[in-house]
């Protein structure tokens, strides 16, 4: 099951990184296919079982029992121990990426795109903006998508890497039983 929600996670950051990458090309990915939302539900169902295993984790538990908590990475080279390096570096800047990436998105977003009365408006708190034209409308989209994105890149990156199934062995990896 560890390996299955391992590579539902790795889907997801993959489609995370693709509908990411169309909304900095200012592609409203949106339009075309609006079931791209559903990359939010499907944090859950990998974060549940990542952090349902870390409290498992006898090793983790032990850690932050003890009373000389001096080593601060000492949490990190616990939940990412049968991480391969790659993985960890891909998820760690993955993480500090949608830190940025949100920080961005809030100072250039100044409202939400939607269709009112066959008009498209920019909106904030119900309150009207302005009108936009169809291109702006879908700006604003690609937009609103390139700031949940950069999300989903954190959280299915950090739980693939939490998740990841298989155990070093010299070069090659077998699977955890």
């Amino acid at each position: 099951m560890k390996k299955l929600i391992f590579y539902f996670a790795v889907i997801g950051w993959v489609l995370g990184l693709t509908v990411h990458l169309l909304s900095l090309a200012d592609f409203d990915t949106t339009a075309k296919f609006p079931f791209v939302w559903l990359l939010h539900v499907g944090i859950f169902v990998v974060w549940f079982p990542a952090v349902y295993g870390l409290t498992k984790n006898e090793e983790l538990k032990a850690y932050r029992q003890s009373a000389t908590l001096t080593n601060s990475f000492g949490f990190y080279k616990i939940i990412f121990r049968k991480t391969p390096t790659w993985l960890t570096i891909i998820a760690g800047l993955g993480f500090f990426y949608a830190i940025i990436n949100f920080m961005l998105f809030l100072t250039s977003q100044h409202g939400s795109p939607d269709i009112r009365d066959g008009q498209f408006i920019l909106r904030d708190h119900g309150k009207l903006i302005r009108t936009l034209t169809e291109h702006e409308y879908h700006h604003y989209r690609a937009n609103e998508v390139r700031g949940f994105s950069g999300h989903w890149l954190a959280f299915y990156g950090l739980a693939a890497a939490i998740l990841f199934p298989f155990s070093k062995d010299k070069e090659n990896y077998k699977a955890d039983t």
